[in-house]
């Protein structure tokens, strides 16, 4: 069996196509014939060796933190997936041939969707929908703001905030181009952040109110103005680190707004926790919804997953890039599958 490992080269952590033993399911689990598996931010965390530590003397790890397929093989104890089943899912090393994971955390693909869709969607649908629902406690009317709006996980945070009743969207972005694609999947307002930061806007926006709840991809350079930014007894959520992972805080105007401050990851998550957050998403959100469908920028091969992530790094795509695997991991993105 192939996957594209991080292998150590003269030049630095190298992509490589390699072989790994076919993996085996447990009692729990199921095994995936993977067809279409999205580049995500943290794939360049992960090839540099920032995400996860390297165990000396381990096997070269693969690459991906998701994938989407068929089912081609369930553990004995499974009884809610049968072979020929299309899932999308949260794992590590997903850009393989098969993949092995916990049967809970395997999501039915709408029917509507393609392969490459299903890649696309599953880490953004997580995670904003832990950010929005799970740590922010949005309820319907509340105001969001959304920052690198335009960014694959910024868009699907503006789609599921609309989705679970948000008031009023407002994304952000620095780049003038991208505002008509914010708008497109929902944002009531787009702020283009200049030098002068984006507090006075928001707060203009909101009569003064500021938001309810804020959901950065940015990371510490907006951490002083997303304070200024928020409502009282606010909930701010740091998803990602774009821009760096420190900044000022104001602890007094932390306590004066009585604002929650949490950062998220799935890093330290074990596979229970990972299937409380699935079951919470696929209890609360109906993802046939024509609003909540990704946007593609691109399908490639995955034996160029190198260029892709250099794509991924340019900041150079408007949607999640997807590299496919095999023949199926190029069916046209919305076009429905039997």
């Amino acid at each position: 069996m192939q996957a594209i490992l991080i292998e150590q080269g003269s030049a630095g952590p190298q992509l490589v196509l390699g072989e790994r033993s076919v993996p085996v399911p447990g009692p729990t689990e199921v095994r995936i014939a993977v067809h279409a598996a999205s580049v995500n931010r943290a794939d360049l965390a992960q090839r540099a060796g920032t995400h996860e530590p390297v165990v000396p003397g381990s096997a070269p790890p693969v690459v991906g933190l998701d994938a989407a397929g068929e089912v081609i093989e369930v553990g004995s104890d499974v009884t809610d997936l049968l072979v020929g089943d299309r899932v999308m899912t949260l794992v590590g090393g997903g850009l393989s041939e098969q993949i092995v994971v916990d049967a809970r955390l395997a999501i039915p693909i709408p029917q509507a969707w393609s392969y490459a869709e299903g890649a696309a969607a599953v880490l953004g649908l997580m995670t904003e929908h832990n950010a929005l629902r799970t740590h922010g406690r949005l309820q319907p009317g509340d105001i969001v703001l959304v920052h690198a709006a335009a960014s694959s996980v910024g868009l699907q945070c503006v789609q599921l905030a609309k989705f679970l009743g948000a008031g009023l969207v407002i994304g952000t972005t620095r780049n003038t181009d991208t505002t008509p694609l914010i708008r497109s999947v929902g944002a009531d307002h787009v702020i283009v952040v200049g030098e002068t930061g984006f507090s006075d806007e928001v707060l203009a926006l909101t009569d003064g109110q500021g938001a309810d709840v804020i959901v950065d991809h940015v990371g510490g350079p907006y951490l002083a103005e997303n304070i200024r930014s928020a409502a009282i007894a606010g909930r701010l959520i740091g998803v990602g680190r774009l821009g760096g992972s420190e900044g000022v805080l104001d602890l007094e105007a932390l306590a004066y707004k009585r604002l929650a401050l949490v950062g998220v990851t799935f890093r330290t998550r074990s596979t229970s926790d990972k299937a409380v957050l699935v079951a919470a998403l696929r209890a609360e959100v109906d993802l046939d919804a024509p609003e909540l469908r990704p946007l593609v920028d691109r399908i490639m091969p995955w034996t160029e997953a190198d260029a892709a992530q250099t794509l991924m790094r340019a900041n150079s795509s408007l949607g999640k890039i997807v590299l496919a695997v095999g023949e199926q991991g190029y069916a046209p993105c919305g076009t429905p599958l039997t």
